[in-house]
């Protein structure tokens, strides 16, 4: 019995030894086998920097135009470039794997940059009008392409990676010393940039960008902009930062002069909405059949129309602006979910229905909720006319030239200065919900002075109340109860 114990004890032993060799050999194989995987992901990141570096060697040692850094922000292909010859160069475009890009300027360390460049008119029956870029000698500027990652046969591939090869970059360009144009820089070898996106402020919305509008994308409020009290008409908000959140009333009182200042003091590339980017983020919720409601069902005037939000009363208890929801589902004009008392009115009604037509929220193509860009409170944006004269040029007229006050956009001939306010369709009016323009500055504003722009209507203008409603009416310092504001990026 002692030797049967002592047996089966030493082959316990043997068994236990076994084991733990087996376990040291297991975890010399795991071990060699997490040096090969590292020396592996180290040569391939290896690689890829080495591939970069010389990129960058390439593409920084080239010349009038040189590219400093590049990397690839949602749907854009950004650039800091650098003129490295002796005269002003005018970039003209870019065009990568024989797509022609729109360009527009960029911040370094912003989201989007200043979202759109002007030009020297809009007629855009000609397709050579384009932004354009001005870079003076040795001068750094950072710009984006739009589109290079969007369409059926994509410029550029980011999707999974890190960083792409982009080939087959061509610069068009002119020089201030030159009479020829339409210089072309090509470079001979892939542009390797690092993939990324950027998102927007909580609370903020990202719009895509339209380059009918010449618009790159932007980051936009969700909420019309609030300050940290809620007296109900602003005067209390002194020099607060404006914030975008569905607490409290907006902030009103407020001239479009305070209003851009409040949205520059976020930081850099904060703006009060400039009036191309209103209308951009127009035609992309108007894109949208969420967007739409079927009126007056059976009815001769029935048909689809945009929601017009709290633009419906000028009586208690909703003659006044309102707070948003956490809910973007309780987006009627009471705050409740869903809520309709059986109407659908369009052309909006005033003190009466407050139907289906009420609702304060626009979807984009990505889902994103925008609250009142129709009704609620008037909001400012950058836009302005220097005269009150319809004969300069500058404001909408009619077919007889003349400049009517409250009007049909169906009625408008000429937009001159606002020819980037045309609606994507030329028979919307205020029975499809898209509301009105207001081109008469009237005797309240003398002849000559300037007249800043307003959007989207308040809660008393029922029919004038739209997504596309322009009313460049007042002076910059005017203030009123129904006036508010939203800032971009």
């Amino acid at each position: 019995m002692r030797n049967s114990i002592k047996g089966n004890h030493c082959q316990n032993r043997r068994r236990g030894q076994g084991a733990t060799e087996y376990l040291v050999i297991l975890g010399a194989v795991l071990l060699v086998s997490f040096v090969v995987i590292g020396a592996t992901s180290s040569v391939t990141s290896s690689q890829s920097s080495v591939r970069q570096q010389q990129s960058q060697a390439y593409w920084s040692s080239l010349s009038p135009i040189k590219v400093i850094a590049s990397k690839v922000v949602d749907s854009n292909l950004v650039l800091q470039l650098q003129n490295t010859g002796s005269s002003t160069i005018r970039v003209d475009g870019i065009s990568v794997g024989n797509s022609s890009l729109p360009i527009y300027p960029y911040y370094s360390g912003d989201s989007y940059g200043p979202a759109y460049c002007s030009r020297p008119n809009d007629n855009f029956s000609d397709p050579s009008m384009s932004c354009a870029l001005m870079v003076g000698p040795s001068e750094s500027v950072y710009l984006a392409a739009q589109g290079a990652i969007s369409g059926a046969g994509k410029a550029i591939d980011c999707f999974g990676k890190n960083a792409t090869e982009v080939s087959n970059i061509q610069f068009a360009y002119s020089t201030s010393t030159s009479s020829i144009t339409n210089l072309v820089l090509k470079g001979d070898k892939p542009l390797v940039a690092s993939c990324g996106t950027k998102s927007c402020d909580a609370n903020w919305v990202k719009v895509p960008g339209n380059s009918s509008y010449l618009v790159n994308d932007f980051c936009v409020m969700k909420y019309e902009a609030k300050c940290s009290r809620d007296d109900g008409d602003g005067t209390l908000c002194g020099f607060d930062l404006p914030n975008s959140t569905h607490a409290r009333r907006p902030w009103s009182n407020i001239s479009q002069t305070d209003a851009a200042e409040r949205c520059a003091a976020l930081g850099t590339g904060y703006h009060l909405i400039r009036d191309r980017e209103w209308v951009a983020l127009a035609s992309a919720v108007s894109g949208v059949q969420s967007n739409w409601f079927t009126a007056n069902i059976g009815a001769s005037s029935g048909g689809q129309c945009l929601f017009g939000g709290h633009v419906e009363c000028d009586n208690s208890p909703c003659n006044m602006s309102f707070n948003a929801s956490a809910d973007d589902s309780a987006g009627w004009w009471n705050g409740t979910v869903n809520y309709t008392n059986g109407t659908a009115n369009c052309p909006f009604a005033r003190n009466e229905g407050r139907g289906y037509e009420t609702r304060r929220t626009f979807y984009l193509s990505t889902g994103a909720v925008v609250w009142d860009l129709s009704g609620n409170v008037w909001e400012w944006t950058d836009g302005a006319v220097t005269s009150s004269a319809c004969s300069d040029g500058t404001m909408p007229v009619n077919a007889s030239g003349l400049c009517p006050s409250w009007t049909e956009f169906t009625n408008i001939t000429n937009y001159n200065a606002f020819n980037y306010s045309r609606l994507p369709n030329p028979n919307w009016n205020q029975s499809y919900g898209a509301g009105r323009i207001l081109s008469n500055p009237g005797s309240a504003v003398p002849s000559g002075s300037v007249q800043a722009v307003q959007r989207g209507g308040a809660y008393q203008n029922y029919v004038n109340g739209g997504v596309w409603t322009l009313y460049p009416y007042v002076p910059p310092s005017s203030i009123a109860t129904y006036r508010g504001f939203r800032c971009a990026r």
